[in-house]
């Protein structure tokens, strides 16, 4: 299989992997199907329609309806079978860990081929890997796990940046973005075996 058809078969299943996530997040909820159609579209596509909008580029879940035919086939099969969906909770984090690296490596792709500063190539990256999952808390009214609880961004950012070190050295933009991909996925597998997390700062008067 070339290089670009392996990206477009995981990129797909990380579609499916952040579509699970974002209905595993709102499990104690119950909410109905629509319910979970929107928000496991907003947790698999909402970064990279922030990332696209920022760009100025129109949405690649336009162009492709397969993106959307995954999302609804994972709705529907949740709906069918929902033990499968919780008992599948750390099977989905790991797929979640893939679909991070996937999709925070093409954002860093994009940010390149577009000029950005390094800065912004990361901003890119960190929007594209991990803004679903904020809008999806957003929605949910809870605070979003990125900004307290696991180690999320840290792994996209170290990406990000190797694959624009690749770049910067000549290397070709397939190998910069399966550096980037692999990179994210080996510091975030062990984030979640390890439940490695950030220290928590205590900022509140009178704390120390």
């Amino acid at each position: 299989m070339h290089l670009p058809n392996l990206v477009y078969v995981l990129d797909v299943f990380g579609t499916a992997a952040f579509a699970f996530s974002g209905m595993m997040r709102c499990a104690s909820r119950r909410p109905d199907i629509v319910g979970l159609a929107i928000l496991a579209t907003a947790t698999a596509v909402g970064g990279g329609i922030v990332r696209d909008a920022i760009l100025s580029r129109r949405a690649i879940m336009l162009e492709d309806p397969v993106y959307l035919t995954v999302i609804l086939m994972t709705v529907c099969i949740s709906a069918l079978f929902p033990k499968l969906l919780r008992r599948g909770e750390t099977f989905f984090q790991y797929a979640d860990a893939i679909g991070l690296g996937i999709f925070s490596a093409i954002g860093a792709t994009l940010a390149v081929d577009n000029g950005l500063n390094p800065l912004s190539v990361l901003f890119i990256a960190g929007i594209t890997g991990a803004g679903g999952g904020i809008i999806r808390d957003i929605l949910l009214s809870q605070t979003p796990i990125v900004l307290y609880r696991e180690i999320y961004i840290l792994p996209v950012l170290a990406g990000a940046g190797c694959l624009q070190i690749v770049r910067h050295y000549g290397g070709s933009t397939q190998w910069a973005f399966v550096v980037a991909a692999v990179v994210t996925i080996a510091i975030r597998f062990p984030a979640i075996w390890f439940k490695w997390s950030l220290p928590r700062l205590s900022l509140a008067a009178g704390e120390e």
